[in-house]
C-alpha cells in the first residue's frame, strides 16, 4: 500500500468512528474500528475517544498484531479480534465493534436476534447468533467470535456487544446501524406480543434482491 493509501485509510478509520458515535452505536471510548491493509490493519488507539484522536494516532499492526515501529499509540485492546477475524476472512476488509444498546441488550440475554424483519439479509444470515462470552480484549473472545460469527457479517458478543465485518468501512458501519434498528424492533415487537419470524428461504430470496439493489456504478463514458 503506499502512503497516500494509507493515510486514506487513516481517514477513514477516523471517519468511521466518529459516525458510530453520531449514530448512537458507540459513546465515549466504547468500541473500535479495524481496516486492513498490505501487510497487516490499521486499528483505532485505545483509550481515546473518537472526539480526541487524528489520523496520526490510528495504529498499524503487522498480520500478528505487533505494533508497527514509530507508532505514538497502544492499539485498542480488542486487537486480537481484529486480527483473528481479518486472518479468518479473507473477504473481509473491514471491522467495526460497537456497544450499542438495542443490540447489546439481546446481547445480555445471550440469545441470537432472530429474523423479525427483512432486513437481517443484510447480514448474510437469517439470524444474528451470538457468541460465547469471554473477557474483553482475550485471544478467548476472538476464537469465540470467530466460531459465531462464521461467513455472516454480523455477530453479537454475549453481554458484551455486536461486531459486524464488510469489505469496507463504509459498509460495515452500515451493517451496525441495521442490526441496531433491527435489534429495536425485535424489542417493541416482543413487547406486544410474540413476533412472527420471517422464514430462511425468504430471507435467502431477499438477500439475492439485496444484490442487485441500489443504483449502478456510472459507466467510464456516463
Amino acid at each position: 500500500m503506499t502512503a497516500a493509501g494509507e493515510a486514506a485509510g487513516r481517514a477513514a478509520v477516523v471517519d468511521a468512528a466518529r459516525r458510530l458515535e453520531a449514530l448512537g452505536l458507540n459513546q465515549g471510548t466504547a468500541g473500535n474500528v479495524g481496516l486492513r491493509i498490505d501487510g497487516g490493519l490499521l486499528v483505532t488507539p485505545t483509550g481515546l475517544p473518537p472526539a480526541a484522536f487524528e489520523v496520526d494516532d490510528v495504529v498499524a499492526l503487522d498480520a500478528a498484531g505487533a505494533v508497527r515501529i514509530g507508532e505514538r499509540r497502544s492499539p485498542t485492546s480488542e486487537w486480537q479480534l481484529h486480527a483473528a477475524l481479518l486472518a479468518a476472512r479473507p473477504d473481509v476488509g473491514a471491522v467495526v465493534h460497537t456497544h450499542s444498546p438495542e443490540a447489546t441488550a439481546v446481547a445480555c440475554l445471550r440469545r441470537s436476534l432472530p429474523a423479525v424483519h427483512y432486513v437481517i439479509a443484510s447480514t448474510g444470515k437469517p439470524a444474528v447468533p451470538c457468541a460465547d462470552y469471554a473477557t474483553y480484549g482475550s485471544a478467548e473472545l476472538a476464537a469465540n467470535v470467530v466460531a459465531a460469527l462464521g461467513d455472516g457479517g454480523a455477530c453479537l458478543m454475549a453481554n458484551h456487544g455486536l461486531l459486524t465485518v464488510a469489505a469496507t468501512l463504509d459498509r460495515a458501519v452500515a451493517l451496525a446501524a441495521d442490526v441496531e434498528w433491527l435489534a429495536r424492533v425485535h424489542r417493541l415487537a416482543v413487547a406486544q406480543g410474540e413476533p412472527v419470524v420471517v422464514p430462511d428461504d425468504e430471507i435467502a430470496r431477499v438477500a439475492d434482491r439485496f444484490r442487485a439493489y441500489g443504483q449502478p456504478d456510472p459507466s467510464p463514458d456516463a
